[in-house]
């Protein structure tokens, strides 16, 4: 064990020197002095350990997941597919029921119809269920269950698509460092260090922004750029390039300032601005003028709002994705004309409801149909137009075959582009749901250059879409997102094989390529399988997390404290040599833990805690052991290495037991059980390697010192 000690050395300086390089970026980040570094230190160790929700603050939610919901969406699927396969394929016309979680019934109107229930037909449910109660097929009903393996992965799936789902979202939000994972049926998500009232501020300021370009633009301005603070996040910077911004904005908010704040219900209710005298460290910009939230706003912002309201929103969307054939063509009336057009004659729309009627252009394809007389509604809100629908008389609405659907569109009024919302005639079914596509991206046109949109679609999605669009060739398909028709392109040709091209028209106020990325998003975005039920929320300030860390810091100096006094009183050398091996072992864990780019929670300081205590039980487990030698006439460098042999054993099988309760910990265990488990780990690692292998070293370079023949322990 004594061969090699300068090579040993090496290589433990040079682990002490990596650790080093490795935490210190992690605790700069955590003090705030992280840009203070050398660049080519964080860039090269750019892992880092990051502070729990108890220590800094943040939100802690858990949700269940609806699975069952997903389990009777998933057979309502396969009952289309069934009903649209004996159609096509049989020209039989079934009824299927769905009874429960996991059965459907499959009714033929003639018992004899039951023999072209074959696998060409049956393949789509197969694969799932299984033919139960076959004596009820002579009636002409056949029953199907989905087994309970099958439930099972089902429901599994559910939970793990949720999942990846609402990370999505979350860090499409750009939201720092969220911690997400599943628990049983659960989805458990923190996010550290979301402030709810910095959430809100910048929501305000954001809104307040959209308000304020078109009334600039108004007053003059050929160019307003707005950009926001990086101090203040109820703050934001205007140039008005070419103009003198303070001129202008006293020229359009006339009669709207209070001194040197903006108080007009223009750019929100309850929102004011504050003009901010300017910088006297920044280079004279007449151009630019930077503005603020005034106190007094912000205090209506907050007193307003519920906390995380808008993430919350976000996280808890259901985001159901759908393909549906628009139906312009549908008769209605009296007259057999447009349904919208129908409605402005018979009366229905009457000024003073907020409501336009608009006939808009003809579209259509020479390769198929031409659609004529088409009409729409347009209002400033949504609820406006379903307030209309819903109170119509009976005679006055659809048939069960189609609904009214509502979309935002962008229209130029008064030589402005505004966000109004529009009708559309969709049919009731979807053709194509979220489910079906795999992939979707902007990518140019080869022959005019123009972006597009790209999808994937799965087997039985290519299937069905291909079927869509050769049956209707020159009309609209809407696709639509919750409810809400987010584009609706013109079908050009038969489009086959699952790879879609979908053409998009440059809209008031939007280039090409912006609506094809938005486009993009919403098809990306994905749907949720099942409803997210709110089960458990908690929000944790910044000051408690503050405190948490005080906490935790000082009973960890008063732990390590105790632990030096004692092993430097009792063990002498030996005992510093343990001390230093603790110190050490501290590092090697938060290394580790950047390494991994753990989460240190309040639980986990315990653990480290806990750690030093282990650690040092090992070297007092090593130093009894050499001390019993050296009593029974062992010379000291004989006790030194039959005392590191025999009390290894010992150390290696303590550790090992408190290693399995940490993996037990770590696997049935959430939140801050968790973040303990994983310290405990990784610090009874370490622990093993500084008591066994760091303080060895130095008691191999005292033993090859010449006349060494007493050790100090």
């Amino acid at each position: 064990m004594r061969k090699f000690l300068k090579t040993k050395a090496l290589l433990l300086l040079l682990m002490i020197s990596t650790a080093v390089m490795m935490v210190v970026p992690s605790i700069a980040q955590i003090l705030g002095t992280d840009k203070e570094l050398p660049g080519w230190l964080t860039s090269t160790f750019d892992n880092r350990f990051k502070l729990g929700l108890d220590l800094q603050g943040g939100l802690h939610l858990e949700y269940s997941v609806a699975v069952d919901e997903a389990l009777e969406n998933k057979l309502d699927q396969i009952a289309a597919e069934l009903e649209a396969g004996f159609k096509e394929k049989k020209g039989v016309t079934v009824d299927i029921e769905r009874q429960g979680i996991d059965r459907l019934d499959i009714k033929f109107a003639d018992p004899a119809q039951v023999a072209t229930a074959e696998d060409d037909v049956m393949g789509v449910a197969l694969t799932d269920m299984e033919r139960v109660d076959t004596q009820d097929e002579a009636s002409g009903v056949i029953h199907l269950k989905m087994s309970d393996t099958r439930i099972g992965e089902h429901r599994s799936h559910a939970v793990a698509q949720a999942l990846e789902t609402v990370r999505r979202r979350i860090d499409a939000m750009g939201i720092a460092e969220p911690n997400i994972y599943p628990k049983n049926r659960q989805i458990v998500i923190e996010l550290p260090g979301l402030s709810d009232t910095t959430t809100e501020i910048k929501a305000a300021r954001r809104d307040a922004e959209d308000r304020l370009r078109p009334l600039l633009q108004q007053g003059g301005a050929e160019q307003v750029i707005l950009a926001d603070s990086d101090e203040d996040p109820g703050a934001f910077r205007i140039t008005l390039t070419g103009k003198v911004a303070r001129d202008l904005l006293g020229r359009v908010f006339a009669g709207k300032m209070i001194e040197q704040t903006i108080v007009d219900d223009r750019l929100g209710s309850g929102v004011e601005l504050e003009i901010l005298p300017d910088d006297p460290g920044r280079p004279a910009a007449p151009d630019t003028v930077e503005v603020k939230l005034s106190e007094r706003s912000r205090d209506n912002i907050l007193e307003g709002s519920s906390d995380f309201r808008r993430l919350l929103k976000v996280v808890e969307r259901a985001a159901v994705l759908e393909m549906r054939m628009v139906d312009d063509e549908l008769p209605f009336g009296p007259n057999q004309s447009n349904y919208f057009q129908a409605l402005l004659e018979s009366g229905q729309v009457r000024p003073g409801m907020g409501i336009s009627v608009n006939k808009l252009a003809n579209y259509g394809s020479p390769k198929g149909h031409n659609v004529e007389n088409v009409w729409a509604f347009y209002a400033k809100d949504r609820k406006t137009l379903e307030d209309f629908f819903n109170q119509l008389p009976a005679k006055w609405r659809l048939p069960a075959s189609h609904l009214v659907a509502y979309g935002p569109d962008s229209v130029v009024i008064r030589g402005e582009p505004t966000r109004v919302w529009r009708t559309y005639i969709v049919k009731s079914r979807a053709e194509v749901t979220g489910e079906s596509i795999l992939a979707a991206n902007v990518s140019p046109d080869p022959q005019t250059g123009l972006p597009g949109v790209d999808l994937k679609l799965d087997r039985l999605g290519a299937d069905r879409f291909e079927q869509m669009s050769g049956d209707n060739i020159g009309r609209r398909m809407a696709i639509m997102l919750d409810d809400a028709v987010m584009s609706d392109p013109v079908f050009n040709d038969r489009i086959p094989g699952g790879n879609v091209r979908i053409t998009v028209g440059e809209t008031p106020g939007q280039s090409v390529r912006d609506t094809a990325n938005d486009l993009v998003k919403v098809l990306k975005s994905g749907s949720l399988p099942a409803r997210l039920v709110k089960e458990f929320e908690i929000r944790v300030g910044a000051d408690l997390g503050k405190d948490a860390v005080e906490s935790g810091f000082w009973a960890f100096v008063v732990g390590l404290g105790a632990v030096v006094a004692f092993m430097a009183i009792y063990y002498r050398v030996s005992g510093l040599i343990a001390v230093f091996a603790l110190v050490l072992n501290v590092l090697l864990i938060l290394a580790a833990m950047a390494f991994f780019q753990a989460t240190l929670t309040l639980p986990g300081i315990a653990g480290i805690v806990l750690t030093l205590g282990m650690a040092v039980d090992a070297n007092v487990i090593i130093y009894e052991r050499i001390r019993e030698l050296v009593r029974e006439g062992y010379t000291a460098r004989a006790a030194i290495e039959a005392g590191y042999d025999r009390a290894f054993t010992t150390i290696l099988d303590s550790q090992l037991t408190t290693a399995i309760a940490g993996v037990v910990l770590w696997q049935y265990g959430s939140g801050p059980i968790r973040g303990f488990a994983i310290t405990l780990l990784i610090g009874i690692a370490t622990s093993i390697f500084t008591a066994v292998f760091c303080t060895r070293l130095f008691f191999d370079f005292q033993a090859n010192r010449r006349g060494f023949d007493r050790v100090s322990i």
